[in-house]
């Protein structure tokens, strides 16, 4: 990583992706490594850590990098156009290319893969097999060159469990996987990924870039981050927007208080340890369960399986009000 100059527009070269932490120095590293290959990549993650950016990054740093890059969001597909829309459509009316095919040479990024039906998935196993396809109406075999690197919120072994997604798949998948870790367990970016995001927005806002202290940078690591990456660069935009005297303030951060407040054994009384973090498992559950009343969006929201969401549910007795 180039410290010294940090890129003022969106990541998408490993150049410009902030990694002093140990644990994004190792991503950063086996990824640069897959980038090379040709083979499926899984890429791992919670919501806003930047899955995108690095499949982009593996994109720029392949042998692809002068051909296409489509990136696919699998749950915005239509249910009734989805295989057409992969693969193609043959007609004398309707004729189309599918993406893959549109992509030749270059590089497919299927967000949210566990997404795909199952149906789909055993279309895109074969694919991923030897690249060959039908459009939809022909019988006529096709050949695609490209490189597909999925993702997933959730790892995707729990999507087998679930028999949401093929076990055949997953293992296919499952041979090139980077898992990023949460911005929680990368505190030593705060203050870089501080730095580059607020230069990034200034330009954006056309202001003179604010500047920002130690207490600032301490808040910021104290927060648990949920929304990750990106919930920083929004926090930090409200604080730019809010800037007086050209500082960054903690409270135009606009940061749900109770991520940070320091903990106090009074509260806990004689509670044992699995009291205590049952009882803060609930009020989690109950909280994120009124603003995702579907066990799925909470599961995906979380990080974690749905069927252990729903047992969490059931534990606590926590019902949609």
């Amino acid at each position: 990583m180039k410290n010294a100059n940090l890129s003022r527009t969106q990541y998408n070269e490993f150049d410009n992706i902030v990694a002093l932490s140990p644990a994004m120095r190792s991503l950063t590293e086996k990824a640069k490594k897959f980038a090379l290959q040709d083979a499926p990549l899984l890429i791992q993650g919670e919501t806003g850590t930047g899955k995108d950016l690095i499949a982009k990054a593996c994109h720029v740093l392949s042998r692809r990098k002068d051909n296409k890059f489509i990136a696919v969001n699998c749950a915005g597909l239509p249910t009734e156009d989805a295989e057409s829309e992969m693969f193609g459509r043959a007609g004398t009316d309707n004729s189309s290319l599918g993406f893959f095919e549109y992509a030749g040479g270059g590089t497919v990024l299927l967000d949210a893969v566990a997404e795909l039906s199952l149906g789909l998935q055993a279309k895109l196993l074969r694919f991923l097999n030897d690249g060959t396809f039908r459009r939809v109406g022909e019988e006529q075999e096709h050949y695609a060159d490209v490189r597909v690197i999925c993702t997933s919120q959730i790892p995707l072994h729990h999507y087998v469990e679930e028999g949401r997604v093929r076990s055949d798949l997953f293992h296919r998948l499952n041979v090139l996987t980077l898992n990023i870790p949460p911005l929680r367990e990368r505190t030593e970016d705060m203050a870089a990924l501080t730095q580059c995001f607020v230069r990034q927005i200034s330009d954006k806002l056309a202001i003179k870039e604010p500047h920002f202290d130690e207490a600032f940078i301490r808040h910021l690591k104290e927060y648990q981050w949920p929304g990750n990456v990106r919930e920083l660069y929004n926090a930090l935009y409200r604080a730019c927007t809010l800037a007086e005297e050209g500082r960054l303030s903690i409270a135009g951060l606009s940061l749900n208080e109770k991520e940070t407040q320091p903990l106090s054994l009074e509260q806990f009384g004689n509670e044992s340890l699995e009291q205590i973090m049952n009882s803060y498992e609930a009020a989690v559950l109950r909280k994120f369960y009124q603003e995702y009343p579907s066990t799925r969006k909470l599961a995906s929201r979380l990080g974690v399986s749905h069927t252990a969401i729903a047992n969490k549910l059931k534990q606590y007795g926590i019902t949609k009000s």
